[in-house]
């Protein structure tokens, strides 16, 4: 697009105009016209002090109608009070609204079921997860928290009593986490969890129980259809 839309006016404009505000300068306060276009911004200014607060202003509306006057497309005004000053000031460079953007109106009930929709469509093209979280949180005892990521998540919390244990309980953590990824997804992704990262996260000689390791993985579909 060649030139610019009629924007929401800005809090500190004082103008009532887009692009025309009263600017406090070193070398005096002004009046500024203003004007983003593809080729960079346009930019002049008027001074209150030599030419009076209303002429300045009066020049600065001017200037800034002649750059949009100019322009090669026309302009499309949106929010009401955005409207209303577009209207008194550029109408003959207005399209209908219609014309330009169709309008849909939808319910918000309807937004959220077609979020929804999106999401399980995208839901269906990604590979399933498994998330494996194995941490102590307290003397002697392990956490073993396995979920599949979904949305709604299926997930299974287990637990390691260590009191009596070796290494930290990591062989018995190993076996455990195991048998919880099965029971989330099934025998074939358990053994391969345990053989691709399973087993090395949890050997006794590096795995510290007060550090643990929380990891998702994607999961092969083949192993689950």
């Amino acid at each position: 697009m060649g030139g610019e839309q009629a924007v929401k006016i800005r809090k500190n404009n004082k103008s009532g105009i887009s692009g025309v505000r009263r600017v406090e300068a070193e070398e005096g306060d002004v009046w500024q016209a203003t004007l983003m276009t593809n080729e960079g911004q346009k930019r002049e200014s008027f001074s209150i002090g030599r030419l009076g607060e209303e002429a300045a202003k009066s020049m600065a509306i001017a200037q800034r109608m002649r750059w949009l006057n100019a322009l090669p497309v026309k302009h499309l005004a949106y929010a009401h009070h955005a409207e209303e000053i577009t209207r008194q000031n550029f109408d003959h460079q207005l399209d209908v609204v219609a014309d330009v953007a169709p309008q849909v109106q939808i319910s918000e009930e309807e937004v959220i079921a077609r979020i929804a929709e999106i999401n399980a469509r995208f839901d269906a093209y990604r590979p399933p997860r498994l998330k494996v979280r194995v941490k102590s949180y307290g003397p002697a005892r392990l956490a073993v928290a396995v979920s599949d990521g979904g949305s709604p998540a299926k997930r299974k919390l287990a637990h390691v009593n260590t009191a009596k244990m070796m290494h930290g309980g990591a062989l018995a953590a190993a076996g455990r986490v195991r048998e919880v990824v099965e029971e989330i997804y099934n025998a074939d992704v358990a053994r391969w969890f345990a053989k691709e990262h399973g087993n090395a996260l949890l050997t006794p000689e590096s795995f510290d129980p007060a550090i643990g390791f929380n990891v998702t993985v994607w999961v092969p579909v083949e192993l689950i259809r």
